[in-house]
């Protein structure tokens, strides 16, 4: 079974996160592209795509990706200089699986902590009003999440694909379909 590990990069987060997801990943048949430099052959059985997250969703070069893949198994990863594990970051790995749910079985997916670009922080901090405005509580988030994502998180995405990896491959031996997982 090949796998690919396809991801677009801002910050560098994504590409920290699909590096270390690629290098643990357990099956023989697998590579890393990373689509701000190529546009690689969609050959591979399972696909495992990875975005910084923008406006709540894959940033624009991977929707448009996203929206040319049928046929696959498709596992879902994003980074986001917010907390995961707020209603954001679940909408924003939502919003992925609803660009490839329709043509493709997802297996599954993960949403990670990321740094922002310090060319973000500076914009923001030059804003004096609105959401994104810099503020004692961002300020905090900001400095915290500068080492992210930690090794912890990628090593939790890395298990994740891999069991979902191997579920697919004992169901396909008895010649089941990998049931699709809701984001």
């Amino acid at each position: 079974m090949k796998v690919q590990v396809i991801y677009h990069s801002l910050s560098g987060c994504t590409e920290k996160l699909a590096r270390g997801v690629f290098e643990r990943l357990t099956c023989e048949e697998k590579s890393l592209h990373d689509l701000s430099k190529e546009s690689p052959a969609l050959d591979g059985d399972i696909l495992l795509l990875g975005y910084w997250v923008d406006q709540a969703g894959p940033c624009k070069p991977m929707r448009g990706l996203m929206e040319q893949i049928e046929g696959k198994h498709v596992g879902i990863f994003c980074t986001m200089a917010y907390w995961c594990d707020a209603s954001h970051g679940t909408a924003s790995l939502h919003s992925g699986a609803e660009c490839v749910k329709a043509r493709n079985t997802v297996i599954g997916g993960i949403a990670c902590n990321g740094h922002m670009s310090q060319k973000m922080i500076d914009m923001f901090r030059s804003m004096k009003a609105g959401a994104h405005s810099s503020n004692p509580a961002s300020e905090a988030r900001w400095a915290l999440m500068k080492e992210h994502p930690s090794e912890c998180e990628i090593a939790l995405a890395a298990e994740r694909f891999n069991e979902r990896i191997a579920l697919l491959h004992t169901l396909q031996a008895q010649g089941l379909a990998f049931p699709p997982v809701e984001i």
